[in-house]
């Protein structure tokens, strides 16, 4: 049975007013009192119920982080970062996964919300600014990762992934390609929109032609299943590169190629978008437009704790992170 306040109070003979003191305001009890009533919470193995603590003064040392997709690798990284700062600075940090799902991630803000976590970073599937602004005009201060909109009230770590794109799409007109095809999901993710965008910026004065194959998601399996169409049309119509939403379709696409016989990047010169660290593995090691996770993980995470530090000060200035493309075999053989 969980030892309760009152059994600890029992055991030192003190008050619960005592224990809940030590707890709380340890420093207006004597020397004497705070080893008794140490004694007893070592003797009884007792865990103070922070939650309940937290309630009750209506304030929290917890944040949270609210990821698009927590199963990609990508985020792995951004969530590393955010957790090294966030822990360093006192904080407890508490994760969802919104799944690519907007209800779910208005779902995620709503919950954290209600247990009062004091800061959120979010890398969101859709707008939430509206939503986070009423959030701060409660005291609870967040910062957005990727796309962002104007606000005076969230804070902003930016990424480029429309000029990734343009790099991406650059390097493979360079070398000559102009049948394209872009895999990934840029009905459902703003990010990967904005991708297909810089690559269609990126062709425009080339001649080269985009075609475009959607996918339901961004893993491995997504990858596989897209490339399936590709390899369905006949070989004088396939597309002479990809660029793949993200590098996890790209390692799917790759893999499937290669299992039909199809040469990477003789004939389908291939590039991913993150720069995992898988994406410097596979058989063909992939090029790829390197996303810093874990820097803009850090980055989010030391502006959320700067507002908090000083929340009458201005909005911290928006972090922007520039692309770059780092090129491998799949597009330029060694």
């Amino acid at each position: 049975m969980t030892a309760s306040v009152k059994d600890v109070a029992a055991v030192a003979g003190v008050s619960s007013s005592t224990v809940s003191n030590y707890l709380n305001h340890p420093h207006m009890l004597g020397e004497a009192t705070r080893k008794r009533v140490r004694a007893a919470i070592e003797q009884l193995r007792f865990v103070p119920n922070e939650s309940a603590r937290q309630l009750r003064a209506g304030s929290s040392k917890a944040l949270a982080l609210i990821l698009l997709d927590a199963w990609l690798p990508y985020f792995n990284e951004l969530s590393r970062g955010v957790e090294e700062v966030t822990r360093e600075g006192g904080w407890s940090l508490f994760f969802s996964n919104s799944n690519r799902d907007g209800e779910q991630e208005l779902r995620n803000i709503e919950m954290f919300e209600k247990h009062r976590a004091q800061g959120i970073i979010i890398s969101p599937l859709g707008d939430v600014t509206p939503r986070l602004e009423q959030l701060a005009d409660r005291g609870i201060r967040s910062v957005t990762v990727g796309p962002a909109h104007d606000s005076t009230k969230v804070a902003s770590v930016l990424f480029d992934d429309r000029g990734g794109a343009r790099l991406a799409g650059a390097h493979l007109v360079g070398l000559g390609r102009r049948r394209i095809a872009f895999i990934g999901d840029p009905q459902s993710v703003v990010q990967v929109a904005e991708r297909l965008a810089g690559l269609q910026d990126a062709v425009a004065d080339s001649g080269a032609q985009v075609w475009v194959i959607p996918t339901k998601g961004l893993s491995i399996a997504d990858g596989l299943s897209a490339a399936e169409t590709v390899l369905a049309r006949p070989v004088e119509e396939r597309p002479d590169a990809v660029f793949a939403g993200n590098d996890m379709v790209a390692i799917g696409v790759l893999t499937q190629l290669l299992r039909h016989g199809v040469s990477v990047p003789e004939h389908i010169a291939l590039v991913g978008f993150d720069d995992v660290e898988q994406a410097s593995q596979t058989v063909v090691p992939l090029t790829s437009v390197r996303q810093p996770g874990y820097e803009l993980g850090r980055a989010a995470g030391a502006l959320l704790l700067q507002q908090l530090a000083d929340p009458t000060a201005p909005l911290p200035a928006t972090q922007e992170f520039p692309a770059t493309l780092v090129v491998r075999e799949s597009t330029v053989r060694a």
